[in-house]
């Protein structure tokens, strides 16, 4: 049978596109290209993708957005729907992705193999084929494919097709500039959005705003045994009991035998792709806010559901060393791109006005700590109580670091004490005239001269020439949040990490060496209110109120374009809360913040080169 032939056939018995694209798609597409799922579009694969594909055509919708994780086949809304609209309606079609670059890499490695790998879509594309800038064009339609982060993208177009990937990524005002591309069709355009979770107040706020706006309906199913239908959530993921340990979880059990449990009968279902199959097979979306206008769908569906990617167990293990890295360092960044990417949840940033009074510990200022961390040799003895022995031996240190703000006519600081599981108390603090005052105060703290840290925004010469002198670091707070780091692996290669504060900088100051580490102002503070809220960061009975005014003096804020900073509250000092901030870099740059700490440990130093706090001589 010739291939002229075969095609003839195909298109007399291709199913009515008009009546459902979703076989449609099942006929024409005979495999996707890029995809790791081999031969032709099978919706059985995404199931929850039927619904979503159908409204592609229904004349009530207008207006469609998915919610949904990463890896999970929601841009193949948008690359079928490119395919649809060429054969079905052709207008004019405006595909937009969150920047001109990646626009330019979703045309080249997505849509250009995918319109030449299916016949009906590649016989309608003009004899000048697909140019790799400016209009494509079909037979009767145009298509561009461009970036939201470019204003000029947006103006001048009448679209009656507006195709929107990653949402959530786009520049403030962007998705409202873009619909606006569509009023001149009125009810015969058509709008996709699809994306995974954003941020409320934060990136992406347009996108969390737009999608409470739609009848958010929710991927169910049935349970096998009561037939009671519900969502997919996390909270009914269990792990197994005999995975818990005194020291965390054993992640290869987790691995292996988490179970999702039934939210009313309690009956555990095992983690499998046949039983996940099983249960999309029952699947159902449900509306859940029905007062939305009946053109404006949403579709949210999650990991939970995915038959042939990460398994529950897979999903608990990376839940798990999210929650690690929060309850160590409190750090919430793991945890919340989890919830974005994993749930397709949307992100809420916590805005804050310290209250201290709930991190009251019961010792006294001064008071020596039996669990504090030390240093032997320049290597941690972190984590259990150390010997008296230990102790003893000449080459101990502690865990104990002192951080200087320097105003204009004095200095404030403060020393606190850390034991190595991300616990730390406050050891002393104050204000003091002079250099030779501060230097005084550190010997009777009882800390390390490379365990000082002082801020040198203000004065930078006066700080770098006191702390060459003296053995001290230097510190400044930046407005970046990442700073990359070049780590060595054990093959030889290297690879770049971001951390909350960047390598030391070597500056001299009246020939003497001096480290100048720069951090994250926003990271640290949110660390650091994370640490008080959760009572891992304490006072002592005993202090005074002006500690307390100094840590109640800042508060987290939107500003501007949705971007979170602290800001002072009135008048009231915050010397002493800088200080503190300045205190947790070196705890968490030398895993003082929990066990097993890796992502933000310093680099191993260079032969020659000490990075560790100094051991005592």
């Amino acid at each position: 049978m010739s291939d002229d032939f075969s095609t003839s056939l195909r298109g007399v018995l291709a199913p009515d596109p008009y009546r459902d694209p979703v076989l449609f798609l099942e006929h024409y597409v005979r495999r996707i290209p890029y995809s790791p799922q081999s031969g032709p579009f099978r919706i059985r694969n995404s199931p929850w993708l039927k619904e979503p594909l159908q409204a592609l055509i229904d004349p009530e919708v207008q207006e469609l957005a998915a919610l949904g994780p990463v890896q999970s086949g929601k841009s193949w809304l948008l690359e079928a729907a490119s395919c649809i609209i060429p054969i079905l309606m052709p207008g004019p079609t405006l595909i937009l992705q969150d920047v001109d670059k990646n626009a330019s890499d979703f045309l080249e490695t997505r849509l250009r193999i995918l319109w030449e790998s299916i016949p009906a879509v590649r016989g309608l594309l003009s004899s000048d084929g697909i140019p790799k800038q400016g209009a494509i064009n079909f037979r009767g339609n145009t298509c561009w494919v461009l970036g939201a982060n470019n204003q000029r993208n947006l103006q001048r177009r009448s679209i009656r097709f507006l195709l929107c990937d990653e949402v959530w990524q786009y520049p403030s005002g962007a998705l409202k500039e873009a619909l606006a591309r569509v009023t001149a069709y009125k009810w015969q355009s058509k709008s996709v959005f699809v994306s995974q979770g954003g941020e409320e107040g934060g990136k992406g706020e347009d996108w969390v705003n737009y999608w409470k706006t739609t009848d958010q309906r929710v991927w169910t199913f049935a349970c096998p045994e009561c037939g009671h239908r519900q969502p997919y959530i996390w909270e009914g993921i269990k792990y197994p009991e005999r995975a818990k340990r005194e020291s965390g979880w054993n992640l290869d059990i987790v691995r292996t035998e988490t179970v999702y449990c039934c939210q009313k009968c309690k009956t555990e279902l095992k983690d499998s792709n046949s039983v996940r199959t099983k249960l999309n097979e029952s699947g159902q979306y449900i509306a859940t806010n029905p007062a939305a206008p009946k053109e404006r769908r949403g579709y949210h569906w999650n990991a939970l559901c995915g038959q042939w990617g990460l398994s529950w167990g897979d999903l608990a293990v990376e839940c798990i060393e999210a929650r690690r890295v929060y309850d160590e360092r409190s750090d919430e960044v793991p945890r919340k791109e989890f919830f974005q990417k994993r749930m397709a949840e949307h992100w809420k940033e916590k805005t804050d006005e310290i209250q201290i009074e709930s991190t009251v510990g019961e010792y006294a200022l001064k008071q020596n700590w039996e669990y504090e961390a030390g240093f032997v040799m320049g290597k941690p003895k972190a984590g259990r109580l150390l010997t008296d022995e230990e102790r003893r031996a000449p080459d101990f240190v502690r865990c104990r670091f002192m951080s200087v703000d320097v105003q204009r006519l004095g200095f404030y600081w403060v020393v606190r004490s850390w034991n190595g599981e991300g616990l730390s108390r406050l050891y002393d603090y104050g204000y003091c005239n002079s250099w030779s005052e501060l230097a005084d105060i550190q010997k009777r703290c009882d800390v390390h001269p490379a365990n000082v840290f002082v801020d040198c925004g203000f004065t930078k010469d006066d700080v770098l020439a006191a702390c060459g002198i003296r053995g001290w670091n230097a510190t400044r707070g930046d407005q970046r949040n990442e700073f990359p780091w070049k780590i060595k692996l054990p093959n030889g290669m290297t690879k770049t990490e971001l951390r909350a504060y960047s390598a030391p900088s070597i500056e001299t100051a009246g020939g003497k060496r001096v480290k100048v580490f720069y951090f994250s102002n926003l990271r640290l503070k949110d660390i650091l209110a994370s640490m008080i809220r959760r009572g891992r960061h304490t006072r002592p009975l005993n202090v005074a109120q002006d500690y307390i005014e100094h840590m109640t003096s800042e508060r987290r804020v939107l500003v501007g374009n949705s971007k979170p900073m602290w800001e002072q509250i009135a008048s009231r000092p915050n010397h002493l809360w800088d200080c503190e901030v300045i205190n947790l870099l070196p705890a968490i740059a030398w895993k003082l913040t929990g066990k097993n700490v890796d992502l933000d440990a310093p680099t191993p130093p260079a032969e020659g080169e000490d990075n560790k706090p100094a051991t005592a001589t």
